[in-house]
């Protein structure tokens, strides 16, 4: 959810900048709450990866640990916590010192003050909360994992199909992961980069549209990552459709039955 709300924030951005259609006439809109959105959902989306790879480090490395730690009760209350303190410790995208210059552009340029803060201050430290520490995090958790499939198939031990079942998880836990912070890192860093540096030079300020579309294939193709490498996902999401369309049909046919019954 949180990768498609923020897809449709690009969207729009994308569309304003490279188009110069504007899809909402409001500046409250196009200027603050686009981008209160989009940063809210591109850091949601950051720190739900890295919780992910924690996850699944956990998982692996402390099965025991797994059943109390990885639960959906416990995944709904990280996800409302983050969602929470981004949406409160970004407030300061709606203030009203952001808004139109003489061209129609979205601008900081206002306030002084507040230009100073968006445009020199906040990107290297989005860049370290949103992009550097989730990385860092997502690294050093798929290396834990690694080290315990690499000591798993050394120990000596029967190889009965449970411990082959237990690797092969283990191994597709680690593709997994691994490909998720592989794409995360070729396609969010850039971006970060570029935001970090523009305001000190200005003639990369064109190349603003590329790197948008860049950085949104993440959030495009990041649930896909999921059910093109892992087996298990794949099933389960087919399961999960198939168990969408049987409920529907059944109360097609229930409602159908009923019809039947109720005289005219």
């Amino acid at each position: 959810i949180s990768n498609n709300i923020q897809l449709l924030t690009l969207i729009v951005e994308f569309i304003d900048i490279a188009y110069n259609v504007r899809l909402f006439h409001s500046v409250l809109i196009r200027c603050r709450i686009i981008y209160w959105l989009q940063n809210i959902f591109r850091s949601l989306s950051s720190f739900i990866a890295c919780t992910i790879s924690i996850d699944r480090m956990i998982r692996a490395v402390y099965p025991a640990r797994a059943k109390y730690f990885c639960t959906c009760r416990l995944v709904y209350r990280i996800v409302l916590i983050y969602t929470l303190f981004f949406t409160f410790s970004l407030i300061f995208y709606l203030f009203p010192y952001m808004g139109e210059n003489s061209q129609g552009i979205c601008s900081t340029k206002l306030n002084s003050i507040y230009h100073k803060f968006m445009a020199r201050i906040w990107p290297p430290i989005r860049t370290f909360l949103i992009c550097i520490l989730p990385v860092s995090i997502m690294i050093i958790s798929n290396i834990r994992l690694w080290r315990r499939i690499r000591a798993s198939k050394r120990r000596v031990i029967p190889h009965t199909s449970n411990n082959y079942h237990i690797t092969n998880t283990e191994t597709m836990l680690l593709f997994i992961a691994i490909s998720n912070v592989l794409v995360f890192i070729i396609t969010q860093v850039p971006f970060h980069i570029y935001t970090s540096i523009v305001h000190y030079k200005e003639s990369i300020i064109h190349v603003r549209t590329p790197i948008l579309l860049w950085s949104s294939l993440y959030f495009g193709i990041g649930f896909y990552i999921y059910c093109l490498t892992s087996r298990y996902f794949r099933s389960k999401f087919i399961l999960t459709i198939l168990e969408c369309f049987g409920k529907k049909h059944t109360i097609n046919t229930r409602q159908n039955t009923i019809s039947q019954h109720i005289p005219i």
